[in-house]
């Protein structure tokens, strides 16, 4: 759907005749950055025909607070079922929700005030990568630490402590939502019992469970898959849930690399970055996961440079580098952590940048 500036004019002269001006201005704002593929004048009063319209509907949608123009851009396996979630005032008020910055929202202002656009229908296993790449272009006021901004108690670079500091001046925000359902009944008893799910539940399942979104860069610092969550990519690594958040947590030190190859992070490196493989389940992707479980021994890889910073290659390990080139493994710990010059080499644990 694409428009210019009269046609947006034309579009809210007929589906937006109830809206005041300011609120007419603060959505033609949102229409020229999102062109949605239909938009609801108010979240309450057109709350029937978005339930029809959106019955199964998987997708990204975006709520506009039309008293003050501030956004928020969600995803949802079943977009009238999450709709219906925020006309319901007990969700809205439960512990796990208060303090979601939407949530408080739409209790404060009412429901009412609040445009609904559909942004696009997307396939359940791209939903994620999908809605984080509208929220790193678009930075949505209440999406501070949703999804791709997702705090979780991890280190952050000071950039990214910046960026977060300006977004989130004066809000408060809940901790990460805890999944914790889980079923006592075993064998026979269990409704599941000798049933397999759909690939579209399985997907479902990984949705719920995804606290935020795993972002694999490799040394180049080339964005190349976006993971639905730690979870999901520990099991095809054959990691573990820990291994993988320290590597999070450590991406601004000297030693981020996973393996040896690729950064782990919670958030885009760059709000720009856009990955090389936009599918998580593709065939390309599978490639990463295989070299991933390949270079399963590699702990620390050891960058190796001339004087003049000149890449001469890249070892699996200090005791190796250091039986290639005869110098003391110890010295090379040292060094690499320095980036300083060694007679005639510079080492690293990553790759050096101009």
């Amino acid at each position: 759907m694409s428009y210019y500036i009269f046609e947006f004019f034309d579009y809210f002269t007929k589906n937006c005749t109830l809206l005041d001006c300011d609120s007419t201005c603060f959505l033609i704002k949102v229409l020229k950055q999102i062109k949605p593929i239909k938009v609801y004048n108010s979240l309450k009063e057109d709350r029937l025909q978005l339930f029809k319209e959106q019955k199964d509907k998987t997708g990204v949608y975006c709520l506009v607070n039309l008293i003050n123009g501030h956004t928020y851009i969600g995803s949802s396996v079943n977009i009238e079922g999450r709709m219906k979630s925020y006309l319901n005032n007990s969700y809205l008020k439960s512990k796990q929700n208060s303090n979601l910055p939407i949530s408080s929202a739409l209790s404060k202002y009412g429901q009412e005030h609040f445009a609904v656009l559909i942004v696009e229908y997307v396939d359940i296993e791209n939903l994620t990568i999908v809605e984080t790449n509208y929220i790193t272009s678009l930075l949505p006021y209440y999406n501070v630490l949703k999804q791709g901004y997702s705090s979780l108690g991890y280190k952050h670079t000071e950039n990214t402590k910046l960026l977060l500091s300006e977004l989130a001046k004066n809000r408060v925000h809940s901790d990460k939502t805890k999944v914790l359902i889980s079923r006592a009944l075993i064998g026979e008893n269990n409704p599941f019992y000798n049933q397999n799910h759909s690939v579209e539940a399985k997907l479902r399942m990984i949705e719920a469970n995804s606290a935020y979104p795993v972002y694999i860069y490799n040394s180049f610092r080339e964005l190349l898959v976006i993971f639905p969550s730690v979870k999901t990519l520990a099991k095809l690594i054959n990691s573990n849930h820990s291994t993988i958040v320290s590597f999070i947590k450590n991406v601004s030190s000297k030693e981020p690399l996973f393996r040896g190859e690729w950064y782990l992070t919670n958030l885009p490196l760059n709000l720009t970055d856009t990955p090389l493989i936009s599918n998580w389940i593709s065939k390309e992707s599978n490639n990463i996961i295989l070299e991933m479980n390949n270079n399963y021994k590699i702990k620390k890889a050891v960058f190796v440079y001339n004087k003049n910073k000149e890449f001469i290659c890249k070892f699996e390990g200090v005791t190796h580098a250091g039986k290639e080139l005869n110098i003391n493994h110890s010295v090379i710990k040292k060094y690499a952590l320095l980036n300083a010059p060694y007679k005639d080499y510079i080492f690293s644990y990553e790759r050096l940048r101009d």
